[in-house]
């Protein structure tokens, strides 16, 4: 009879667990001037940083893809506030395009310039 609450614990904790990560799927690289040891010590803090905002979010990731998500929006964070190399989607860039002006033509004399 005790086996039945065990069970239903057990499920219920394997489920409830299933959409944590258990580590970033993003590629981080030590910055400028930072030795691999203190790196690895950041990785680690992060690492650990990003476990706990999604552990005690007010709102439960809806899918394993949406915790791995939240979880990777704060390691990276935490690692680039640390001063590494962290990766940076193309579609964050700014969409700023530079007014493309022709060439004058060539028998075109130089500006005037006052001394």
């Amino acid at each position: 009879m005790l086996q039945i609450p065990i069970i239903l614990i057990s499920v219920f904790l394997l489920t409830a667990c299933s959409t944590m990560p258990s580590g970033p799927s993003v590629l981080v690289l030590p910055g400028t001037d930072k030795n691999f040891d203190q790196f690895h010590i950041d990785d680690l803090k992060c690492r650990q940083l990003a476990y706990e905002q999604i552990a005690t979010s007010q709102k439960e990731p809806d899918s394993k893809d949406e915790g791995q998500q939240n979880y990777d929006i704060g390691y990276i964070q935490c690692m680039y506030g640390r001063g590494h190399r962290v990766p940076v989607p193309g579609d964050l860039m700014y969409d700023t395009q530079q007014e493309w002006h022709s060439p004058p033509p060539p028998n075109m004399p130089a500006p005037f310039r006052s001394n």
